[in-house]
């Protein structure tokens, strides 16, 4: 429910409806009630406890990125199935690379909402595994850009696109699963 409810802030914003105070603040409070139900939300389940292996997974938007809210909803999701998860919303020079370079991540997740984006996008994939200690590291994009424009997912260079964070998690994991199939065959 909070993520159709920042949707339609943003299309309120977009027809003119809704001024830069109006949304700030709406969007505040999503993200209050986000931060209030974490504990409830990571709680009802049980599956940090039961896994094996956790599998990790980098979040991010591009660098001077407003739209974070998404980025910080998927820590969630990801956190509540036993993932280990490093959220770098609005990341500064080459911060995301030398992240991948520095530490092992089975997934990238990058979001984006404007088509100003795309060149971005691409260069940021590109960068992100040139740099990564995974030579099989799997992205997925996700946003209000790629909610408008699917097809961008293989122009930047992605591997998957979700439009939501169960799909996001669904996604992801059946990615890791496919790496770990990929290893052992070879």
């Amino acid at each position: 429910m909070l993520a159709p409810a920042a949707r339609y802030l943003g299309e309120l914003w977009e027809a003119d409806l809704c001024n830069f105070s109006q949304v700030t603040l709406g969007l505040w409070r999503i993200q209050q009630i986000m931060y209030e139900l974490s504990p409830t939300f990571l709680a009802r389940n049980n599956a940090a406890k039961t896994v094996s292996k956790k599998h990790r997974i980098l979040l991010a938007t591009l660098p001077k990125s407003q739209h974070t809210f998404g980025v910080s909803m998927l820590s969630e999701f990801f956190r509540r199935e036993g993932w280990t998860v490093l959220a770098i919303p609005s990341p500064i020079n080459d911060e995301v690379a030398q992240s991948l370079a520095n530490s092992w991540f089975d997934v990238f997740a990058l979001s984006a909402s404007a088509d100003r984006d795309i060149e971005g996008l691409h260069n940021m994939i590109a960068r992100a595994r040139k740099h990564s200690c995974n030579p099989d590291l799997s992205v997925i994009v996700g946003g209000a850009l790629f909610l408008r424009q699917p097809a961008l997912v293989q122009v930047v260079g992605a591997d998957a696109m979700s439009d939501d964070a169960p799909g996001a998690l669904a996604m992801a994991t059946q990615l890791v699963h496919q790496q770990s199939a990929v290893k052992f065959n070879q």
